[in-house]
């Protein structure tokens, strides 16, 4: 059985009924993903619920085909060729777009919900993690900053433009690690993204795991980060 990187048009021609299904299934799954919501941008739930309904269709789409069709030689290695994306996609969407997915959605909840009287400090450091720049231990700053952060919605930044940045490290009843933003072009919300810091050698690497926005911590920010007093000020990093 051959296989050939490129598709004509009579190849795909020869597998349409496959192709219909796949396509049925798909805007199916999508509208379904959509209802469902498993994530906070609707085009990631779009994708997901299609993606996973691809192999299904396949299955329903080479059914049609076998059913229909009498001479198989002509569009088997094709049929292949359309199987196996399908199958890559499905898994890719169920064993690693899932779990990240779910992933974020309970970082947001963990982060509105973060117990304000379990909170005992928030170290801050410049964007890259490297240089520490304050430490915050008093219990009222750190109420205000669990009060703040309770609105935390999940976010998709397009092209960002910002004019501060911070590395925020939050000690209560989990770990919290935060790149905290400050967009000019939305003066009334703070952009976060979830992260962790790995380090080896002397180079220092930032992974990230989903973005965020909140409304209420941008006060906290301003008064902590942007100005305040004593050892609660932080000169915001260029």
């Amino acid at each position: 059985m051959e296989f050939s990187v490129g598709l004509t048009f009579s190849d795909l021609k020869s597998v349409w009924r496959i192709l219909v299904a796949v396509a049925g299934f798909q805007l199916v799954g999508g509208a379904i993903g959509l209802a469902i919501r498993l994530h906070h941008f609707g085009f990631m739930n779009f994708w997901f619920g299609g993606a996973t309904a691809t192999l299904p269709g396949f299955a329903v789409g080479l059914a049609w085909q076998l059913k229909s069709t009498k001479d198989r030689g002509l569009w088997t290695s094709v049929a292949w060729f359309l199987g196996i994306i399908s199958f890559v996609l499905t898994a890719v969407a169920i064993g690693f777009v899932f779990p990240m997915m779910r992933g974020e959605m309970r970082l947001i909840r963990a982060t509105a919900e973060m117990p304000a009287e379990a909170l005992y400090r928030i170290d801050v450091f410049d964007e890259d993690g490297n240089k520490m720049i304050a430490s915050i231990s008093d219990a009222e700053s750190l109420q205000a900053f669990a009060r703040g952060i309770a609105d935390v919605v999940g976010y998709t930044p397009n092209h960002p433009m910002y004019s501060h940045s911070w590395y925020v490290v939050v000690y209560g009843a989990a770990r919290h690690e935060f790149q905290l933003h400050l967009d000019p072009n939305v003066p009334q919300y703070v952009d976060g993204r979830f992260v962790a810091l790995s380090k080896s050698g002397g180079s220092t690497s930032i992974w990230s795991y989903g973005s965020f926005r909140s409304k209420g911590l941008r006060p906290w920010v301003e008064k902590h980060l942007m100005g305040g007093d004593g050892n609660k000020r932080v000169e915001a990093p260029r």
